[in-house]
């Protein structure tokens, strides 16, 4: 695979996630607040060395990006107990819930919207493919945060 064919992949699959999510329209956030965002909602009360780690973001947008939602009132920044140099992060109730049920959207009708050419034989084996090459570079990445 080339680099290039690897980018427009990218940007294709961003915009099926993007759909499945249904963060479209005027209310849209990018694709770092919305890993920030979805990241905190699976692990509230994190610090943010701990969602820089988990998204793969660097710390300064982590950091920028939850102050941001802070001031806008979906994230809840408190001083961590153990460190009071430190903050934790987390999300009201009902911007977890929202966060999370888009998260946990099945992407089959948003691949279909962006493929309606395939068959359905061909949706579901690209979905399945999509699938796979998720789990291993999830498993390589769990493997490099255990050699650190």
């Amino acid at each position: 695979m080339r680099a290039a064919d690897l980018h427009r992949l990218a940007r294709e699959l961003r915009e099926i996630a993007l759909r499945a999510t249904e963060n479209t329209g005027d209310d849209r956030i990018n694709a770092g607040e919305l890993a920030v965002l979805e990241d905190i909602a699976r692990h509230p009360h994190s610090a943010i060395n701990e969602v820089t780690r988990r998204t793969g973001l660097a710390q300064s947008l982590v950091s920028r990006i939850t102050r941001a939602m802070a001031d806008a009132g979906a994230v809840i920044i408190e001083p961590d107990p153990s460190d009071r140099r430190k903050v934790r992060v987390s999300l009201d109730e009902a911007t977890r819930a929202a966060a999370l049920d888009r998260a946990d959207n099945p992407a089959t009708e948003a691949i279909a919207a962006a493929v309606p050419t395939l068959t359905d034989e061909q949706r579901a084996s690209l979905e399945h493919h999509l699938a796979e090459a998720a789990n291993l570079l999830y498993l390589a990445a769990e493997e490099e945060q255990s050699d650190d």
